[in-house]
């Protein structure tokens, strides 16, 4: 895990690019905390290549970066889980190797596959190959989007890096608001869901792509997609194939010549990675583990969303050490620059402040890679805003039997909220209406549905239109999985906890999104996903004797949750009423000042106003004043 960044001259003529060299020091510079144990340069007429390494593999300097092989010099970011596999096939075919590195493999693997190359390989990576020769540039990042790639170019230069803010450090690329951008995270709620990247002029190689110039074209490729065909198998053969994947897939990422670590909270994704850990630390004494496991939790006082009766449950049956961090209110304002400056652009809610935590302890500990459960509920229909349109697809098929067989089990399962369900499904819920018409594309109808759009300039709103997601499937079960996992919700989490992991040099693995489980799950029937009122309904199926009973049927779902309501109506009400009358607040053209504060001392009062929205204002407020003022 490191941090790359370079410079491409796009102009036809070959011309000296030597002078860049201060100038890609400050881009990499910005990245030490992604790579504090080494740095490295390559630079010819063509191309300046910087890198800074966390060595996680092969810690000698045969590790050190930019790497060549022949006319080939890459860059590299992450981790080729199954290098060790593919470095033994290509010896076979007379290959040789100076190092025990997985970089020098990705740089055998081109020479001899070409950009298929990317179909070998089992991981999550950014890396930049050049050729010396050609002077062809070859870029590529991993399927689900992991690790990130950022670039800017302009018909003169191609500059890339592994944060938004490395670019930044270039002369040539200054920090400009991305007004449509601004609009989607205010308006709608979203984050990442497409290239484009709240600075202007800056943009994202999406996940599953590769970008390649070649006489001084740039052209974008998609390697990879999700299946678009559903499978058929007995429900045992699913199970079976899930409990296997999943096994392979930590096995794999225990690879490491550095201490291992697991985050904790409590829910089925997480201890599902530590329970199969343990099975693997008694089986083979893995020595990057110690003698126990160590894990790390965020617990609250709050009982409502406190999880600490599970992740004990867990440490019982493990035996792994714990270490708990307990999020805070004042740890946050403390710590707010920080974060937002870690994060780049704008974050969906306070939950990130307790990853944040997280990973700051696992770094206090010594940890330098640590596992978690990423990317698990958007696969396997976790959350329980899957059910209405798992119900709706049932209705519109016709399965009326199934239809009121699942209604039931859902009554006993979640009594709570059965009425709002069927209120849902049948009255009044206009996403579901929109199925209705004769269209391709689903509008995201949170806009003008659940917000207080009054305290938003109207002109302002005027400029833009809503975001439109994606219907590939016809199924609004099937649509939502596949928004959540390419367009509004996995790529703003990945982010999340890159930048978390990396602003204290650790790399974070994610088990749940090796692709062959990601193709296994999105592949199969929804109703492997939900069952008689339950979510993740392979996973609990598959993991029997591995996950604790309380675990693995538990049915709440509370996630990587903080007190946040609680926390703006006590604690930080005074914070954000600071920012909501400052002079830089009140001069913005995004909202009205008045309607702003009226309706935060609504909220103060108990009336029920959607909080989330008071995040949204503080943090771009705070966005704002770290990056463009």
């Amino acid at each position: 895990m490191c941090g790359i960044a370079g410079i491409y001259n796009l102009k036809n003529q070959i011309s000296k690019i030597k002078y860049q060299k201060d100038i890609l020091k400050k881009m990499t510079d910005t990245l030490i905390h992604r790579g504090p144990d080494d740095e490295g340069f390559f630079m010819d007429e063509k191309v300046a290549l910087g890198h800074r390494r966390l060595s996680i593999i092969d810690l000698s300097k045969a590790g050190h970066q930019p790497m060549k092989r022949g006319d080939l010099v890459i860059v590299f970011n992450g981790e080729i889980y199954n290098y060790i596999e593919i470095r033994q096939e290509l010896i076979s075919a007379g290959y040789k190797f100076k190092t025990q590195t997985d970089t020098e493999v990705i740089l055998a693997s081109f020479e001899e596959w070409g950009e298929k190359c990317l179909q070998h390989f089992n991981g999550m990576w950014a890396f930049v190959i050049y050729n010396q020769k050609t002077h062809d540039l070859f870029a590529a990042r991993d399927r689900m989007g992991v690790k990130p790639f950022y670039y800017f170019n302009n018909r003169d230069v191609f500059i890339f890096a592994s944060e938004a803010k490395a670019l930044l450090a270039h002369h040539l690329v200054k920090p400009r608001v991305n007004e449509q951008r601004v609009y989607d995270y205010l308006i709608c709620g979203q984050l990442d869901h497409e290239e484009e990247t709240f600075f202007k002029g800056i943009k994202e190689l999406r996940g599953g792509n590769f970008l390649k110039i070649s006489k001084s074209k740039i052209q974008i490729s998609k390697y990879w997609a999700l299946p678009n065909q559903e499978s058929k198998l007995p429900p045992k053969d699913y199970y079976d194939q899930f409990r296997e994947i999943f096994l392979d897939s930590v096995r794999l990422r225990l690879r490491s010549d550095v201490p291992i670590g697991t985050c904790l909270s409590g829910g089925l994704d997480s201890s599902a990675i530590v329970c199969a850990v343990n099975q693997f630390l008694k089986k083979e004494g893995i020595k990057q583990l110690g003698e126990h496991q160590i894990t790390f939790s965020a617990v609250y006082a709050d009982k409502k969303i406190d999880e600490s009766k599970f992740i004990n449950i867990v440490l019982r049956k493990t035996q792994a050490q714990k270490n708990f961090v307990y999020p805070s209110p004042a740890g946050l304002a403390k710590e707010l620059d920080d974060l937002i400056y870690t994060q780049d652009f704008p974050f969906s809610s306070t939950s990130i402040y307790a990853q944040w935590s997280v990973f700051k302890k696992a770094h206090q500990k010594h940890q330098k890679v640590m596992l978690d459960g990423q990317g698990s509920d958007e696969m396997l229909a976790g959350y329980h805003t899957f059910f209405n349109p798992f119900y709706l697809n049932l209705k519109n098929t016709g399965q009326w039997l199934r239809l009121f067989s699942e209604l039931y089990y859902f009554k006993k399962e979640h009594p709570e909220i059965i009425q709002q369900v069927i209120k849902n499904l049948f009255f009044n819920n206009p996403l579901f209406s929109k199925y209705k018409f004769k269209t391709s594309k689903l509008k995201n109808l949170v806009y003008g549905a659940y917000y207080d759009y009054s305290v938003f300039q109207d002109d302002w709103r005027a400029k833009f239109t809503p975001i439109i997601l994606p219907t590939p499937n016809k199924n609004p079960f099937k649509d939502q999985s596949y928004n959540l996992l390419v367009n509004n919700g996995l790529p703003s989490l990945l982010r999340y906890e890159d930048r978390n992991s990396m602003a204290f040099s650790i790399e974070s693995r994610t088990p749940f999104l090796d692709y062959r489980l990601v193709e296994l799950v999105y592949g199969a029937p929804d109703g492997e996903k939900i069952h008689q009122g339950q979510t993740k309904w392979m996973m609990r199926q598959a993991l029997q004797g591995i996950l604790p009973e309380k675990i693995r049927t538990r049915q709440d779902k509370i996630g990587f949750a903080t007190p946040e309501k609680t926390w703006f109506q006590r604690e930080m009400n005074n914070n954000l009423k600071i920012v909501f009358l400052s002079d830089s607040f009140l001069s913005r053209p995004y909202w009205k000042n008045e309607k702003v504060l009226q309706s935060f001392e609504k909220f103060l009062q108990g009336e029920p106003i959607l909080y989330q929205l008071f995040w949204r204002l503080y943090n771009t407020e705070m966005w704002l004043r770290r990056f463009i003022d």
